[in-house]
């Protein structure tokens, strides 16, 4: 007799089926997680290195306003060297900048100007005294700084004036730039002090010499031109 039932056809395994899809399940979002946690991490680093640097600079800065805070600002240019540099805390509209240059080179060189946003203008002074009589006379010229010297600024002898200055108070940190003839514009940061840290054995400023004068010290120098002037 002639079989007439339908052949028999090979059922697909249910473990050969079932895989395919499950492992397809699973490595969808397990690549989806490793992004995200290479992403995690890329930011992460990139959080711990802006927050390492700017604790870096924060430190830095710190070390650095400290040591001005006991012995002056610091710079070099060229052949110079600037040190000590510091303001003296003002009683009145004027302020005095007191700093000791180091030339180093085997060629002069002459602090020309000196300019910060806290005053209009800045004066370069000596100190003369004739007796009882104590004058500033301001230097068109500049301070020359010999080669292979010091020059100090220093209360009671050369400085550079600040005029019409803004309020300053003690530890509080004032730009400046030096401008020399031959070094060039030498910016600066400098820190303004007590008038009694300032040593020299004076601790006075212009308005201080004003009163005593009986006038104002700029008055008289105006006058003094007018009367040579006339002189002449």
């Amino acid at each position: 007799m002639t079989d007439t039932s339908a052949p028999m056809l090979p059922v697909p395994s249910s473990r050969s089926a079932t895989p395919t899809p499950r492992t397809g399940r699973l490595r969808r979002p397990l690549g989806v997680a490793v992004l995200v946690a290479a992403g995690a991490l890329l930011a992460g680093c990139g959080s711990d290195d802006s927050d390492s640097t700017g604790a870096g600079d924060t430190t830095v800065a710190s070390d650095t306003t400290m040591a001005m805070d006991t012995t002056g600002a610091t710079a070099e240019a060229g052949d110079l060297t600037i040190t000590t540099a510091r303001i003296g805390e003002p009683a009145g509209p004027t302020a005095g900048l007191f700093l000791s240059v180091e030339n180093a080179g085997d060629q002069p060189d002459t602090l020309v100007a000196v300019a910060t946003d806290v005053s209009p203008e800045v004066q370069l002074h000596e100190t003369v005294t004739d007796g009882d009589t104590t004058s500033m006379n301001q230097l068109s010229g500049g301070i020359e700084i010999p080669a292979g010297e010091s020059v100090d600024l220093e209360p009671g002898g050369l400085h550079a004036m600040l005029m019409d200055v803004d309020e300053l108070v003690a530890d509080q940190h004032v730009p400046v730039t030096l401008t020399f003839e031959t070094a060039g514009d030498v910016e600066i940061v400098v820190p303004v002090v007590p008038l009694t840290e300032l040593g020299g054995g004076m601790e006075m400023d212009h308005d201080d010499m004003d009163a005593e004068a009986g006038g104002d010290m700029d008055a008289d120098m105006d006058m003094d031109t007018e009367t040579s002037e006339a002189d002449g």
